[in-house]
């Protein structure tokens, strides 16, 4: 994808080769329909192994301390995952879409995120060290936990500047390397007897690595860092973004509510389920990551449009099946893995992948939406859904535990569904699509 503009046709690491974008009119239906599933199976191939070497590091851990310890330093984790979103505020996204679209230089797109850098990691690092201090198990943990946010920081913005090109193989490979670096370091600790530190080491690597890779993979900077007041009209026109994938991300703050409501030991039996539902929700991260830049480069074609749209909807009903299916086999499965200790995570996990099958429908209603502009609407849904979840989650965790506060989870899936449902429906009524932004320039900055 670094070879690629963002008017080419597809970038040279797409694990689907070559090809005309939606829209063209140089394929058939078939083949372009072979094309986008083609996309999401790549895509989704490395996020699921991403995702259960993930899992298996989060069992590397778990088996090596207590639940309790295992429910501090997951919170710890998500405080710093909820930080690099806050600090994004939907940059990395609105830059994808811009460049996809033609309307953003991806060279330009680059340096926009370069003249962020120095200010974004200097707060990330100092977010995450003052809550660690307080809730880690230890100071060495902490001072590790506290670049969990700067390394999620630099992946998503390096992942979604190869998304931007189409390069899906690259992005893909980067995010599985980092997973494995992370379960190799938290394997070795644990062996070595320092079990504690297993965790807290390893997932700040896991970040740090696959942004490190992913540098790599985009290769030398074609201009510098922009001024700025350009950062400050990009940030702009992306704020609607950032809300989204603040409230988006505000659902790592369960393992925090739960930890309130039921205490540690609760906390860490759902961590442990919430932590290995990561494979079911795959398919749902593969099709917006695929979907946002393939709908972007359909243009202001509304027949055209109209018909991608209807391909992602279809394609978002099929694979919400796969986490109900993996529903039923949680509950067995993973006291097997975890210990019987950990039985009622089974339990956890099972209503977890409930929720996560209407995610998955959740992601062409908010890809649509934020397509044609309507990327405010999306952030209102999914705030006020989540919004209730959490509440949800909190009062049902001091009610029944663990088990009771994964139903908040499914509640503010549901109420998802309906808000976005209906944004999607009204920004395809009145046939809006997302226009280029005014945005000021400025000379570089050397």
């Amino acid at each position: 994808m670094t070879d690629a503009g963002p008017g080419s046709p597809s970038g040279t690491g797409s694990p689907s080769g070559t090809g005309p974008p939606a829209g063209t009119g140089r394929r058939s239906a078939g083949g372009t329909l072979s094309l986008f599933l083609g996309r999401i199976g790549g895509v989704a191939g490395a996020l699921v192994v991403g995702q259960i070497v993930l899992g298996v590091t989060y069992v590397v851990g778990a088996r090596s301390i207590s639940p309790a310890t295992l429910g501090l330093v997951a919170t710890c984790a998500a405080i710093g995952q909820v930080a690099a979103t806050v600090v994004d505020l939907g940059l990395v996204n609105y830059l994808v879409r811009e460049a996809a679209a033609g309307r953003l230089d991806e060279d330009r797109a680059r340096a926009v995120v370069a003249a962020k850098r120095p200010w974004a990691l200097a707060v990330l690092l100092v977010v995450g060290l003052a809550p660690s201090l307080v809730i880690a198990p230890s100071v060495p943990s902490a001072v590790l936990l506290a670049f969990v946010g700067l390394g999620v920081w630099e992946a998503q913005n390096a992942n979604g500047l190869l998304r931007a090109r189409e390069q899906f193989a690259r992005a893909s490979t980067g995010q599985l390397a980092g997973r494995v670096a992370g379960l190799v370091v938290a394997a070795v600790l644990a062996v070595a007897g320092a079990g504690e530190l297993a965790l807290a080491a390893a997932l700040p690597l896991s970040f740090l690595f696959e942004a490190a890779l992913d540098r790599v993979f985009l290769g030398a900077a074609g201009e510098r860092r922009r001024p700025a007041r350009e950062l400050a009209g990009h940030h702009r026109e992306s704020l609607g973004f950032g809300l989204a994938n603040l409230a988006a991300s505000a659902q790592q703050l369960d393992t925090p509510l739960v930890t309130v409501g039921a205490g540690a030991f609760q906390a860490g039996l759902y961590a442990a389920g919430g932590r290995l539902l990561g494979p079911l929700t795959f398919l749902a991260n593969s099709l917006g990551l695929v979907a946002s830049p393939w709908l972007a480069r359909a243009g202001a074609d509304e027949a055209a449009l109209r018909g991608e749209e209807r391909r992602v909807l279809r394609v978002g009903a099929a694979l919400c099946l796969a986490p109900l299916v993996a529903a039923v086999a949680g509950p067995p499965l993973i006291p097997l893995l975890l210990g019987p200790e950990y039985a009622s995570s089974g339990t956890v996990f099972a209503i977890l992948a409930i929720g996560a099958a209407v995610v998955t429908l959740n992601q062409p209603f908010a890809v649509i939406a934020q397509n044609r502009g309507r990327q405010h609407a999306v952030a209102v849904g999914i705030a006020v859904g989540l919004t209730v979840g959490l509440l949800a989650t909190l009062v049902l965790s001091w009610w029944g535990g663990a088990v009771w506060a994964a139903v908040g989870y499914v509640i503010s899936q549901i109420v998802i569904f309906v808000l976005l449902g209906l944004a999607a429906r009204r920004a395809r009524r009145d046939g809006v699509v997302g226009v280029a932004p005014a945005v000021p320039e400025g000379p570089e900055i050397s």
